[in-house]
């Protein structure tokens, strides 16, 4: 309908299921087309939320319930993966709903509506809300219901829910580990064991459980077949945040530097040692990231690091942040870090979106500087492009620095631009910390177009120095 309806004769279920799609559809597609119909679903969604008690239920400002708050909020996220605006405030609704229908006792447990009784098919669904919201799955919560959703095997032939199935498949497979493993061997032989494999309904389920029996064939069969199809369907958020034993927790929020909105989506990175491989290839450098939720808050869980490192906060259409985190102000606890990002703007110049740390040297360590680092070397030599257009040149601009964070330089580096020696990368903090580096550029060395920046490691009094750096910026001045 012309306002976004699209529950047809039927209810904000309908809506929800028939929003993914769309929304997956354009994200896929890029069809022009469905842009619009796209957007007038979600203001339709955003609309429909019950601003007293909270939440989505069968017809638009309903007081609600978690199973039809579900399908919603998996539409909404569809549609802010294909770029369409979504007020934060149908995802602060989501995550307020939540904390209505679980109690302090047992957060990771949830209910149909407040005051129920949590049940399995609510505690997976409102299990992988959270992940959407940005949960991460080493806080209590989210270990709490992956153990109450996984002690419940799925089996066909004792009263089987095929709706609380599908939401803790999506659930367990973003925590992964072990209790995902189980459950998706399982699942998998429940599954295929059940399908038919003759006649006319060949392909499909049987409609067996109460909900299934009322929607009927068709969806009982797209039901099994999403749960059968997760691994094509999604990546797991976490696999490459899951940190065993971590030493302390890195917590806060990132927000627009100019109006002050939380930034969800931001990326948070902790870049990690590496060790090499038994094959004697080349190590492969990693890194522990989070990405900020709705209201822009993020939780990062640090692995064993060097006694300094460095932290780096990114988001699209931002120019990207990096900070120096002393390990002994993390270790053991929480450690609150807030990060305020600024616009991006043509006066600044970040040469990686998402900053790497960058390590060059041999990795004997043979100086008096603190040796440890975040990363195994490259090699002795950084090389990067970057493009700039006339507008970063004069008249505009008259002077440009460059900038980056720099730690255990005990010699003098040599740092290049288009093949010419603009500065010597010569110091950082005697502690082993990261510190601010800063040189100037005559800006008649850049050139419109792509220019290309290197940074030569050497060695001095009979040391091949090793030393890392992360975030080189370009700050243009008039």
């Amino acid at each position: 309908r012309d306002n976004g309806d699209l529950r047809g004769d039927e209810t904000m279920y309908s809506h929800g299921i028939a929003a993914i799609a769309l929304s997956e559809a354009y994200a896929m597609t890029g069809d022009p087309r469905l842009h619009d119909v796209v957007e007038r679903a979600v203001d339709f969604t955003y609309r429909a939320r019950n601003r007293g008690v909270g939440g989505w239920r069968y017809d638009p400002r309903q007081p609600g319930d978690t199973s039809v708050l579900g399908w919603q909020i998996m539409a909404l996220k569809s549609a802010r993966l294909a770029d369409i605006d979504v007020p934060q405030r149908a995802f602060q609704a989501a995550a307020d709903w939540l904390e209505k229908v679980s109690t302090r006792r047992r957060p990771g447990r949830y209910a149909y509506q407040p005051k129920d009784d949590p049940s399995h098919a609510m505690t997976a669904e409102g299990m992988f809300v959270q992940q959407l919201l940005g949960r991460h799955r080493a806080e209590p919560r989210m270990r709490d219901s992956a153990r109450y959703v996984s002690a419940q095997l799925p089996d066909w032939s004792d009263a089987p829910n095929t709706y609380g199935w599908y939401y803790a498949t999506l659930a367990l497979f973003q925590h992964q580990g072990p209790q995902w493993q189980e459950w998706n061997d399982s699942l998998t032989k429940q599954l295929l064991d059940n399908q038919k494999t003759e006649g006319r309904s060949a392909g499909s389920w049987t409609p067996t459980d109460e909900w299934a029996d009322i929607a009927g064939r068709v969806y009982q069969t797209a039901l099994c077949t999403l749960m059968l199809e997760v691994y094509y369907r999604y990546l797991p958020m976490y696999t490459a945040d899951h940190v065993e034993d971590p030493i302390g927790t890195l917590r806060g929020a990132v927000t627009d530097a100019v109006t002050g909105e939380p930034l969800p989506g931001a990326v948070i990175r902790l870049d990690m040692q590496t060790t090499s491989r038994d094959d004697g290839d080349d190590t492969t450098p990693h890194s522990i990231t989070a990405t900020a939720a709705h209201d822009g808050t993020y939780v990062l869980f640090a692995p064993q690091v060097p006694e300094f490192v460095a932290l780096s906060v990114s988001n699209e259409n931002y120019i990207p942040k990096t900070v120096n985190v002393p390990t002994e102000d993390l270790e053991g606890t929480t450690l609150s870090l807030d990060f305020q990002l600024v616009p991006q703007r043509t006066g600044i110049i970040a040469l990686e979106s998402v900053p790497a740390v960058h390590h060059l040297g041999n990795d004997r360590f043979q100086g008096s500087v603190n040796s440890q680092f975040q990363r195994d070397s490259e090699g002795l030599l950084y090389e990067a492009e970057f493009r700039i257009t006339s507008d970063h040149l004069q008249p505009n601009f008259t002077s440009v620095r460059i900038e980056m964070l720099a730690k255990g330089v005990q010699c003098p580096h040599v740092v290049s631009l288009n093949n010419t020696q603009i500065a010597t990368l010569d110091d950082s903090p005697r502690d082993g910390s990261f510190g601010e580096f800063s040189a100037s550029i005559a800006t008649e060395l850049l050139h419109d177009g792509v220019n290309r920046l290197t940074i030569q490691d050497i060695s001095c009094t009979g040391d091949l120095d090793d030393f890392e750096f992360v975030n080189i910026q370009l700050h243009f001045a008039p």
